[in-house]
């Protein structure tokens, strides 16, 4: 008897390491992305062995100064990536990564009075052009935008100082925000619009949601039906950019009229109802657009957990069709409201805060979605430069490497198509 109930119990411990060896089999090497063939590494991620777990993802055609085999230097173009980090202890980090050079370095964030930046940095974005002064550079996080714009260095903008102090081998890598504003949403990504041929660039600034999660809800008014019929909780505000030097969002404004100076927050231009789960956005000018607002193309990265990742590709002209759109307040009931921004006319007793009636609402939603693309886990923030779009992900972080099919520590870039 005793011997008998050994084997029962040998067999079933067996039945066991089999199923659990048979699991692992298959969830390391049993699923097949035939969508990333089409997927190119661009650039390894830096910082992933520091406790560094990658979120944003913007670019900057910059310079680099090299030697040539006379002994006479040479500036030359460059396009850079720039990755925003949080880390696993210690203040987040901006990445510097040149697409020719290779890793450059990083930077520590501080905040606007010197304090370590400790928050998500989900999403960094740049409006700085090589050789013009004035471009802001955005981080996201927690409902806030944070800018920077100072550069200590003459005739160079932030971006280029970014890069500098990222190479700097004796201290002094630290960049400090110079201001920040709320974003009336959760601020989760952003990514910047250079339209080609045209001042009409913008910012856009979005948050993420996951349904029954309550550390990924989004305000009640954001839970909107779209005109098509989807149910969607998350929104993308869009805002024109602004790189005068005295403006220190690099953002047009709300009007003074009914606001003190102080309160001339960032205007939404614009707001977009967005999927949920959505990590990263990136808006892709067409190589023939003249500046256009309805041409061109949209990526959304999807993502959570150890699933795979969904990008999501759209025609610009679908979203923004007049016949796509509904004002925010008669969607919610309600103008769109600047939270905390007060008016001229508030009091302590009463704040009255500043409103927005004429907003209007697009529907990104499955009625509009031109093609699914199916890839490895844990896709995060976007960038673009022409017509290829660049993917970061967070899978070959040291925080998540153990458990992922995929341990991605490249950057990836595609260009979409139907």
């Amino acid at each position: 008897m005793k011997h008998k109930k050994l084997v029962i119990a040998a067999v079933a411990l067996f039945s066991v390491i089999v199923f659990l060896a048979t699991f692992v089999v298959i969830w390391l090497w049993g699923d097949s992305y035939p969508d990333f063939a089409d997927f190119k590494p661009a650039a390894k991620i830096p910082g992933l062995d520091e406790g560094a777990v990658p979120q944003g993802l913007a670019n900057y055609e910059g310079e680099y100064t090299e030697t040539d085999e006379n002994g006479n230097e040479q500036t030359l173009s460059q396009d850079y990536f720039f990755i925003s980090a949080y880390m696993k202890s210690g203040p987040s980090r901006l990445y510097v990564v040149g697409k020719t050079t290779g890793y450059v370095g990083y930077v520590t964030l501080k905040n606007t009075d010197g304090s370590d930046y400790t928050e998500h940095a989900g999403g960094v974005a740049t409006s700085c052009k090589k050789g013009e002064r004035y471009g802001t550079l955005w981080v996201v996080s927690e409902g806030t935008v944070y800018c920077a714009k100072k550069s200590d260095t003459p005739g160079k903008n932030i971006a280029d100082e970014i890069i500098a102090r990222a190479a700097m081998t004796d201290g002094g890598n630290e960049i400090s925000f110079t201001a920040s504003f709320k974003a009336n949403n959760r601020a989760s990504f952003c990514y910047f619009y250079d339209a080609p041929n045209s001042t009409s660039d913008k910012l856009y600034v979005g948050e993420f949601y996951r349904p029954g999660d309550k550390n990924y809800q989004t305000d009640e008014a954001h839970h909107i039906t779209t005109g098509n019929g989807y149910a969607q909780c998350a929104l993308v505000n869009e805002y024109n950019s602004y790189t005068g030097s005295t403006n220190k969002y690099g953002l047009s404004l709300i009007s003074d009229d009914s606001v003190e100076t102080e309160n001339c927050v960032p205007k939404v231009q614009n707001i977009y109802s967005i999927p949920n789960l959505v990590q990263g956005f990136a808006r892709i000018a067409d190589r023939t657009d003249s500046g256009s607002s309805t041409s061109g193309k949209l990526v959304l990265s999807t993502s959570y957990g150890l699933a795979n990742s969904s990008l999501y590709y759209y025609d610009w002209a679908d979203i923004s069709s007049s016949s796509n759109r509904k004002t925010y307040a008669s969607l919610t009931g309600n103008n769109f409201v600047y939270e905390g921004v007060t008016t001229k006319y508030s009091t302590a007793e009463k704040p009255r805060y500043y409103t927005d009636s004429s907003v209007s609402v697009y529907f990104v939603d499955g009625s509009k979605l031109k093609r699914e693309y199916s890839i490895p886990s844990m896709s995060e923030g976007l960038c673009a430069k022409n017509s290829t779009v660049f993917v970061l992900f967070e899978s070959g972080c040291y925080k998540y490497r153990t458990f992922v099919r995929q341990k991605l520590t490249d950057i990836y870039g595609f260009v979409p198509r139907v």
